[in-house]
């Protein structure tokens, strides 16, 4: 009879096996590599540097412990996926959707390469979307379950740009659609169009990217910047011609990175006045040509609506969220995609800068765990900065640690453990270029948050030691004197 086959599992702690190792002294089973290997032995009267060294190795995500072992760590191995509370596994999308949604895209870009949309174009496209959405929508499970496009996009070759669009497109709709009132908009009988323009929208505002030579590097000096800049105006000429699209799915277009009210300190682009005098001078240019009558009218209907707020503002937000989304997870020559839960960590620590903190919120609460393959991106153990507002609208930063947290990703409870200054930059955008470990002043008590019941604190910053290794080597030192103390939480590494 041959020997049982070892099984291993990656070894990631609970809150209580940290406890016991941290309070008995005891290592209670050996642990291994992926390969078998041992390279954390059983023992008693373990040493702190010994413990440490084990709660560093699960830290890296590269510790692994013999399932026979589990009960000797407390561990119940479960049968079944370990779902976030209100959400389920049903997978919204079918092949066929991606399939569709795919080729449609394919067809916009591959004939904006060689002439203009017609209406002929854009009234196909708007079935096909509206088709996509009501077989969404239809299933049950449409608000809690799988977002699954990631994993229908994965080992196709799709070209840059129409895997971008296909995936901005599914994004969007699921934000919308899970970030308002359905049963509201469906009595007023606008449910259907507002999705089928936000879908549109999304479909549409990086068309520019057809006609354009795209820098193909991984960090853009401010050349590179400023060339992006244009393709918002770039794509609404490319469909201004067209009255069957929408007023609001051009001004969409127009808008997509422009989530933020308000220009100043914001990575608004183009700015507000860049648009509208650009708008002016097209205008102006074509105002006494005839064939041309179409775009000048229509822009005079973008000039109006620019400066009114109107109520799809918010979708300015959904799109530029589902835009970074869908880039980050996005192969491209000089980069590998990101893993949908990196992704989402990198949407966070841009947020202060681009996003309205609705739209952030409905996305971290709503969407992303759906996006995630029911995984968190914000767990307990995760290190986080969050920016605290005082009455008087001063902001504070601090360093805390996630000591519980539920579906709503962007309220979790957490302890402080220090003020911390962060050191910004502003090339080529507005963004966290580190924060100042030196100066942070410690808060020896831990103070409690819960952010569900705290509005004045936001998080801004998730911190992954992959990317942020000293700043969480810092903060991994300072929590150490918790280990001994009964509300300890581990630190954790996602793995990715």
């Amino acid at each position: 009879m041959e020997p049982k086959k070892k099984e291993y599992k990656l070894f990631t702690f609970t809150p209580e096996i940290m406890q016991q190792i941290a309070e008995t002294k005891e290592i209670p089973v050996h642990f291994y590599n992926k390969e078998g290997q041992i390279v954390i032995y059983k023992k008693k009267n373990a040493s702190e540097v010994e413990i440490d060294r084990l709660f560093r190795y699960t830290q890296q995500g590269t510790l692994y412990y013999d399932v026979d072992d589990s009960e000797t760590l407390g561990i119940k191995d479960k049968q079944t996926r370990d779902i976030p509370e209100g959400f389920t596994d049903t997978k919204l999308l079918t092949e066929k959707n991606a399939q569709d949604l795919t080729q449609e895209t394919r067809s916009i870009f591959s004939t904006l390469k060689k002439t203009a949309i017609t209406s002929i174009h854009a009234r196909r496209t708007s079935e096909k979307l509206t088709q996509v959405f009501k077989d969404f929508e239809s299933n049950p499970d449409s608000l809690t379950g799988l977002v699954n496009i990631i994993e229908l996009l994965a080992g196709k070759k799709n070209e840059y740009e129409v895997e971008l669009a296909t995936k901005r497109v599914v994004v969007a709709m699921a934000m919308k659609t899970r970030g308002i009132s359905s049963q509201n908009y469906k009595e007023d009988g606008s449910f259907y169009k507002r999705i089928n323009n936000l879908m549109m929208s999304a479909l549409l505002c990086d068309i520019s990217y057809s006609k354009m030579n795209l820098p193909d590097k991984t960090f853009l000096d401010l050349k590179d910047m400023n060339y992006i800049k244009n393709h918002p105006i770039l794509s609404y000429l490319l469909v201004a011609h067209e009255p069957t699209i929408h007023p609001e799915i051009k001004r969409n277009i127009l808008v997509h990175h422009r989530p933020m009210r308000y220009d100043p300190q914001t990575n608004n682009y183009p700015t507000k006045e860049f648009i509208l005098t650009k708008l002016k001078e097209i205008q102006l240019k074509f105002s006494n040509d005839p064939k041309k009558k179409t775009i000048v009218e229509d822009i005079e209907t973008q000039l109006k609506l620019l400066k009114e707020d109107i109520p799809y503002d918010e979708d300015a937000a959904i799109l530029c969220i589902a835009s970074e989304f869908a880039s980050l997870t996005s192969k491209v020559p000089w980069r590998n995609a990101f893993s949908p839960i990196r992704a989402v960590q990198m949407i966070v620590n841009n947020s202060y800068f681009t996003y309205p903190d609705r739209t952030i919120r409905e996305f971290l609460d709503h969407t992303a765990i759906s996006l995630c393959d029911n995984k968190k991106a914000i767990r307990e153990g995760d290190f986080v900065i969050m920016t605290n507002t005082t009455t008087t609208g001063k902001v504070y930063f601090e360093a805390g640690q996630v000591t519980n947290t539920n579906r709503y990703q962007s309220k979790p409870g957490i302890d402080r453990i220090a003020t911390i200054n962060p050191i910004i930059k502003n090339t080529p955008k507005l963004h966290f270029a580190g924060f100042d470990v030196k100066n942070l002043q410690i808060d020896r008590r831990y103070a409690h948050f819960e952010l569900l019941q705290d509005d004045s604190r936001k998080i801004v910053y998730v911190i992954n030691p992959d990317y942020d290794e000293q700043l969480y080597e810092t903060l991994f030192k300072l929590i150490k004197g918790k280990y001994s103390k009964g509300n300890i939480i581990s630190p954790n590494k996602v793995v990715i």
